[in-house]
């Protein structure tokens, strides 16, 4: 099983930040230091702890998990992209139905089609993401309408709903759809992230500072922090 350190992170350091932000007082930034700054936070080519780290600050995915890291069946998941999910009854097959609420930092809409191009880009050989073993167990994932990713497994596992809700922060296609798998690792766009969850890309000066900030329009609510600041320790 892999559970990103960041995960436990945040976890951490937000859980003491508040409710979401109803009353939309936020609460001042928050200052990490961290060896690693930034690194590339484009889910499929995050292989780093600095870019883990700002990965899960910026992208969501389909459902989280919980603090007991439960990662058997759906039990011990809750709701983010995804409002809910259904099995099939062979359990060969899970339907996300995407909150329709969603959207991507440039307002644009999160749709099943996003859930599609992840899982393709993922798998891309060209791409060549290190989480690609873990999705072996995915046959293939399908539209069934703008809101419904289906997602299909190739066996039976106790780990199939944690392969797919967990290893696969959800990117926009229309962001990154267009550009060749070849380009991806020094295209520009990888390093001005643009996801869908509670905090939003700002800047980045490799090895010295990143910043990003509260997504205050968010569907989740907005955070309990304005900005977050990673700031280097290896000057």
């Amino acid at each position: 099983m892999r559970i990103s350190l960041s995960l436990v992170m945040l976890g951490a350091f937000l859980a003491g930040c508040g409710k979401d932000g109803g009353s939309g007082n936020g609460r001042g930034t928050m200052v990490i230091a961290q060896s690693v700054v930034g690194g590339i936070a484009f889910p499929p080519l995050a292989n780093d702890q600095g870019g883990r780290l700002v990965q899960d600050l910026v992208f969501d995915r389909l459902a989280e998990i919980g603090d007991d890291l439960n990662s058997v069946g759906d039990k011990g998941f809750t709701p983010r992209l995804a409002e809910k999910w259904a099995w099939a009854p062979d359990s060969m097959s899970i339907a996300f139905s995407i909150d329709p609420k969603a959207r991507w930092h440039d307002g644009k809409p999160v749709t099943a089609a996003d859930v599609r191009y992840t899982y393709k880009i993922f798998t891309d050989t060209v791409v060549a993401s290190s989480t690609a073993p873990t999705l072996e167990n995915i046959d293939s994932v399908s539209v069934r309408d703008s809101l419904t990713a289906v997602v299909w497994f190739k066996k039976r596992t106790p780990s199939e709903f944690y392969d797919v809700a967990y290893q696969l922060p959800i990117v926009p296609e229309h962001v990154y759809g267009s550009i060749p798998s070849k380009d991806l690792r020094t295209s520009d766009a990888v390093r001005k992230p643009i996801g869908s969850g509670r905090f939003r890309f700002v800047s980045w000066e490799p090895k010295v500072r990143l910043e990003l900030i509260a997504d205050t329009a968010n569907y989740r609510g907005r955070p309990g922090l304005d900005r977050i600041i990673i700031a280097g320790t290896d000057l």
